[in-house]
């Protein structure tokens, strides 16, 4: 395996890179590739300043339905790597690159109570794997095309 490492305001666009590599785009993304993809390459990449011993490089996974704003309510059904740099040299500072795959609300994702579970560590990935295929979500719509995927990255 070659490992890269990159700095934390680069994780968008090397995931983007990881998932064109394995002949995918974002966009078609079902819930289950969305899930594969983000453990690959949680487990493959690591991130500079961000280091698995302190839970500087994490992930979580959401689901439930949200109001959207001007989108109305949506099941939302999301994978987040979460990333603090405590070697900044200016304080702390944390990303979050976030894959969220919308659903229409439906009488049967809108019954689903929401949820969430963490990853803290690639030695924990068979078992957050296990946990999210077993949740109702992705019983749900895990084989689903979604209404919309969207990938976005933020910094604090």
């Amino acid at each position: 395996m070659n490992m890269l490492i990159m700095k934390p305001g680069e994780v968008k666009g090397e995931f983007e890179r990881f998932v064109a590599e394995g002949g995918a785009t974002v966009s078609e993304f079902k819930p289950i590739d969305a899930v594969r993809l983000m453990l690959d390459f949680y487990e493959q990449e690591r991130v500079e300043g961000c280091h698995l011993h302190t839970h500087g490089d994490r992930l979580l996974f959401q689901w439930g339905t949200r109001d959207c704003g001007p989108a109305g309510r949506h099941f939302e059904f999301t994978l987040i790597r979460q990333l603090v740099d405590r070697e900044a040299g200016d304080g702390e500072h944390s990303t979050q690159l976030a894959l969220t795959c919308y659903f229409p609300p439906t009488a049967e994702l809108a019954a689903l109570k929401a949820g969430s579970q963490g990853c803290d560590s690639p030695d924990q990935l068979a078992g957050f794997e296990f946990f999210i295929g077993k949740t109702p979500a992705c019983k749900a719509v895990g084989k689903l095309r979604p209404e919309r995927v969207a990938l976005t990255s933020e910094t604090a």
